[in-house]
């Protein structure tokens, strides 16, 4: 803990960045005291975790008082089986062949856009979905791959049985789960970025910038959001191969630990209909 006063200015941000997600929460049926009790675990879970002194033991009284969760539920909270819901198989398997369909050369046509693959190889070499599949996983069934994608509007089949890949759907109403996932982990390593930014003595600080304006028109709102896109997807699919390459060669290496997270996002919102907690900040 570096100061014993929050700062106004990150309690300000904070309950600007809550409010979307509380907003979600509620439209899920997700209360203040079911929240309060996934606060209080976090709470203990993070001072257990991250937050131990070298050369000490952890102790129950030194987790409550650094968290404020009392020391009786302190050691329910650790006494409890932990209850994560790992990532399912068919998202890591999905996001996977995402990724090499889109950053290996292999799978591109003329212009670096993913082509359509034959859905079956006409030869042991050929490339074709059913081997794309089976060089991330020989252990899962191609058209069970397939089937999903298809239900979820992922790819479509042409007339010659070729797979077609929409990248623009890879996260579609459908895969609920899916998009929830990713949800959680984009956000997740947007707000560790900032959170890491702002601990007291960071100097590497990590990338995170973006551009914002107001007093803009619909249709102006409209020409950034199909320039925002077009610019993303270019710099997502370029570092997305980079990533495909350097993978590879850092398969076997020992100090092969690490992960990283590149993302964009656009938004946009009505200032007249809307609360903007940038404008109720500024009134406050």
């Amino acid at each position: 803990m570096s100061t014993p006063t929050p700062p106004p200015a990150l309690i300000s941000a904070i309950r600007g960045l809550l409010k979307p997600l509380i907003r979600l929460l509620l439209e899920y049926g997700m209360t203040y005291p079911w929240f309060a009790n996934q606060l209080k675990s976090l709470f203990v879970e993070v001072v257990n975790d991250e937050m131990q002194v070298d050369g000490k033991r952890q102790t129950l009284s030194r987790i409550s008082v650094v968290s404020g969760v009392h020391r009786k539920d302190v050691k329910r909270i650790l006494e409890e089986p932990e209850d994560a819901i790992a990532p399912s198989r068919s998202v890591s398997l999905g996001a996977r062949l995402f990724g090499i369909w889109l950053g290996d050369s292999r799978y591109h046509d003329a212009a670096g856009n993913p082509r359509p693959l034959p859905r079956l190889p006409a030869a042991d070499d050929e490339i074709s979905f059913e081997t794309l599949v089976k060089s991330i996983n020989k252990d899962v069934r191609p058209r069970a791959v397939l089937d999903e994608w298809q239900r979820a509007g992922l790819v479509h089949i042409t007339p010659q049985d070729e797979v077609v890949l929409d990248p623009d759907a890879f996260v579609t109403e459908k895969n609920f789960d899916d998009r929830a996932h990713f949800f959680g982990r984009n956000m997740r390593d947007h707000m560790a970025t900032g959170a890491h930014n702002l601990m007291p003595g960071v100097t590497d600080k990590m990338l995170e910038r973006a551009v914002f304006y107001d007093r803009l028109s619909p249709a102006s709102v409209e020409t950034l959001q199909q320039l925002s896109h077009q610019l993303a997807m270019d710099s997502l699919k370029q570092v997305n191969e980079a990533a495909l390459k350097l993978a590879k060669q850092d398969e076997n290496q020992p100090d092969a630990h690490y992960r990283m997270t590149f993302g964009s996002f656009f938004y946009q919102q009505n200032q007249q209909t809307e609360c903007d907690p940038d404008v109720a900040n500024e009134k406050t």
